[in-house]
């Protein structure tokens, strides 16, 4: 079952979220290519305080590690016409891209719904020379690197500072060549 979420604290109702897996086995994290300390990850944070959180993260892995990007879309779909207000599809609150067919299932789902703006976080600078390619309604922000954006933790150099609310603020979800410092949350 598709299971995603409208909107939280920081973004508005206009975002649907859902991941591909949950941090507590990022894979990012795993390699070594996050650049936010384990202590400081919110993602982590809300696995270890709220006990619904990991397994309702491990259940989304489930289904995107069993269904095609076809499939996802047919279900994402049928959200959006429910949900008139969702402009936005932000992908991996939590966890990262496993492999390169996580990058081509992804691209292959914003392709599929074109008329909505995808955008996800990545540590992958392993995978850049492919996430360049990604459709025009898809925004990839880099963590440490840039590809449409690179979103930069306690960076000293930087275009524009992260107001922590999503709500007002449309930077990580246009293709802005932007340096995006964000602080600890």
């Amino acid at each position: 079952m598709f299971k995603y979420s409208i909107g939280n604290k920081k973004l508005g109702k206009d975002t649907l979220i859902f991941n591909m897996g949950p941090a507590t086995t990022c894979p990012s994290r795993a390699r070594g290519l996050c650049q936010v300390p384990a202590g400081k990850c919110y993602a982590l944070k809300a696995e270890r305080c709220y006990p619904a959180c990991l397994p309702y993260r491990e259940a989304q892995e489930m289904y995107w590690r069993t269904h095609s990007a076809g499939e996802i879309a047919r279900d994402l779909i049928k959200v959006l016409d429910r949900k008139k207000a969702v402009k936005f599809v932000r992908v991996n609150e939590s966890g990262d891209f496993r492999s390169l067919a996580d990058v081509a299932k992804l691209f292959g789902l914003a392709r599929l719904v074109p008329w909505v703006r995808f955008y996800v976080y990545t540590a992958r600078r392993d995978f850049i020379q492919d996430l360049r390619t990604a459709p025009r309604n898809l925004v990839v922000n880099g963590s440490g690197f840039m590809v449409d954006n690179n979103f930069l933790y306690e960076a000293k150099e930087f275009d524009y500072k992260c107001p922590g609310d999503c709500r007002t603020c449309q930077h990580c979800k246009v293709k802005g060549q932007k340096t995006i410092r964000i602080a600890a949350h």
